[in-house]
């Protein structure tokens, strides 16, 4: 009989305020939307991770909950502008272009050299479909001395609208810059 009661007890949802029981919704949006770009967040919060003593997800688990839930009719919802795949101290890129064809999508950007910069840091092209769960990123690994960066769009997610993010990354991958929110893009 005490084993029973101890299953039911498990078993028997805990109802919470409305005040936890909105910090759950917000836990539950902020780790769906970034489970599919998990490897990204593992790479792209690592230097601050180290520095911090913490894993690299949870850092950026956090910025979300604390920046990117906003409310939609009572339900939260996260805003991808404001979520942050990487985060470090690396100069970001002026963006010039976003061009999209039907099996890539092309980013411009000016370069210019100045001292602190470095010419041969690593660019990453993130094309992120949420309602899906999947994410594109570049193959070939371009600089930022090009100026562009070119994702391909595999057949049959062509259609599909997609999350652009860009990460900078130094030459050996180690450290980051701040990532951008390039916007929505749809054919």
């Amino acid at each position: 009989m005490a084993l029973y009661l101890k299953v039911f007890k498990i078993m028997v949802k805990r109802i919470g305020s409305p005040a936890q029981e909105r910090a759950r919704a917000a836990f539950k949006a902020g780790v769906a939307f970034l489970v599919p770009i998990n490897g990204l967040l593992k790479k792209g919060w690592a230097d601050r991770a180290r520095r911090k003593k913490s894993l690299s997800v949870s850092l950026a688990l956090g910025h979300v909950l604390h920046t990117a839930i906003k409310l939609v009719d009572g339900q939260p919802q996260v805003d991808p502008s404001k979520v942050l795949l990487s985060e470090g101290t690396l100069a970001p890129v002026r963006l010039d272009q976003i061009n999209r064809y039907p099996d890539r999508i092309e980013v411009l950007h000016h370069w210019f050299r100045p001292d602190f910069i470095a010419g041969d840091d690593s660019l990453i092209l993130c094309a992120y479909q949420v309602e899906k769960g999947y994410a594109f990123i570049n193959e070939q690994l371009w600089k930022r001395q090009e100026g562009r960066v070119i994702v391909p769009i595999p057949d049959g997610f062509q259609a599909d609208g997609l999350y652009l993010y860009l990460m900078i990354t130094d030459r050996n991958g180690h450290k980051y810059g701040r990532s951008q929110y390039l916007g929505y893009s749809t054919i």
